[in-house]
């Protein structure tokens, strides 16, 4: 789906309901992914954020002034904003779980629960990143950001973006090698 702007010029971008629906399609995806890689892989708590992240936007949407390239860099601000506002709530970061539902008589059950396995020491990895580093991680691996823009919506400069993703991978790569 393409994403129009249907505003008059005095209006704001996001207005009306059929240009924010335009919005929601082109950018939830995008959104659940940022949070659900944030969140430790927490699939119900993702989809609880964006929900939340979503209704905070349409709130917003009459304030929002912007071209479509902003909008999702907006949405990623008030994602961010209710994680954190999640975690000082809860006092702590949660721990992703395990699903342990997996039939035994599977033939592929043993590679699942491997690649499970080795998914949950990299969302855990993550988790062990500051705050900063670990969005720019995900921003730039998961999201598929070039540096430039992680830079701009971060606004720090692009060396800084640079070095900070150099050396979260040099962390991961040394806690998930293996002994």
């Amino acid at each position: 789906m393409t994403f129009l702007w249907r505003s008059s010029p005095g209006e704001a971008p996001l207005a009306d309901a059929d240009s924010f629906a335009a919005m929601y399609e082109k950018n939830h995806l995008h959104v659940f992914r940022f949070l659900m890689a944030l969140c430790g892989g927490q699939a119900q708590d993702a989809e609880d954020m964006t929900a939340e992240t979503f209704l905070r936007a349409w709130d917003a949407r009459r304030r929002f002034r912007g071209d479509a390239d902003a909008v999702l860099r907006w949405l990623f601000t008030i994602a961010r904003r209710i994680l954190i506002d999640r975690r000082r709530y809860a006092g702590a970061r949660p721990e992703a779980d395990l699903d342990e539902n997996a039939p035994d008589d599977a033939p592929e059950s043993e590679a699942i629960l491997l690649r499970a396995e080795q998914m949950q020491e990299v969302v855990q990895a993550l988790q062990r990143l500051p705050v900063a580093q670990r969005e720019m991680v995900v921003l730039r691996y998961v999201m598929g950001w070039r540096v430039n823009a992680i830079a701009a919506h971060l606004q720090m400069p692009e060396n800084t973006v640079s070095v900070s993703l150099r050396r979260a991978l040099q962390h991961l790569q040394r806690w998930l090698s293996p002994a």
